[in-house]
């Protein structure tokens, strides 16, 4: 019988979530079987059910482990930035080049939201966690009016929208300069709303 060091059991899960994160973000959850996930994490493919149940629950995992991932990238340094300021770095960071080019690295929500719709109630239920607890965030930091009218919680949701579905988009293009306007257009976007 092998004896193994205490926390292996832990030290392992942990080596899994973070390659099923970053193969997830870059392949998609439909992109990667247990088996090679599992060969990427450097371990057989037999020991993947004594720390997940199914794929969907590493998925709810990943969702689940990705805010807090997300949270550091986006909102380290901004304690003190508040109102257009925040957005306009929020915006800056989020819609760069850097995520675009590297999902491995970036937001789940752009990477996995369609794979979520398609797989069950638990995963759905974590990206709405998720993606309230991202807003939930960016409300308490937006200002307080816009040109829309929009209320603070409604700013951080339609935010959070462009922002997703820019780096969807600016992803999914396959010319250079369109990507990038995208991007560009997408940050303009969320700036000319708070030019009040």
């Amino acid at each position: 019988m092998v004896r193994w060091k205490p926390g292996h059991k832990d030290s392992t899960r942990t080596r899994i979530l973070e390659t099923a994160g970053r193969l997830f973000r870059e392949r998609g959850y439909a992109g990667i079987g247990v088996s090679d996930l599992m060969k990427s994490a450097g371990l057989t493919a037999g020991g993947f059910y004594s720390h997940f149940e199914s794929k969907e629950a590493l998925l709810s995992a990943v969702l689940m482990d990705g805010f807090a991932h997300t949270e550091h990238a986006l909102f380290a340094g901004l304690e003190g930035v508040e109102g257009a300021a925040f957005v306009r770095e929020l915006t800056r960071r989020y819609l760069s080049r850097e995520h675009r080019d590297h999902p491995e690295h970036g937001c789940v929500l752009p990477a996995l939201a369609a794979d979520v719709a398609r797989h069950g109630d638990a995963p759905r239920h974590d990206l709405a966690g998720y993606l309230l607890e991202l807003a939930s965030r960016m409300q308490t930091k937006v200002p307080r009016s816009a040109r829309s009218g929009l209320s603070g919680k409604e700013l951080a949701l339609a935010l959070t929208a462009l922002c997703v579905g820019g780096i969807v988009l600016a992803r999914a293009v396959d010319d250079a300069a369109l990507s990038d306007a995208i991007l560009r257009a997408c940050r303009r976007f969320a700036d000319a709303e708070l030019e009040v």
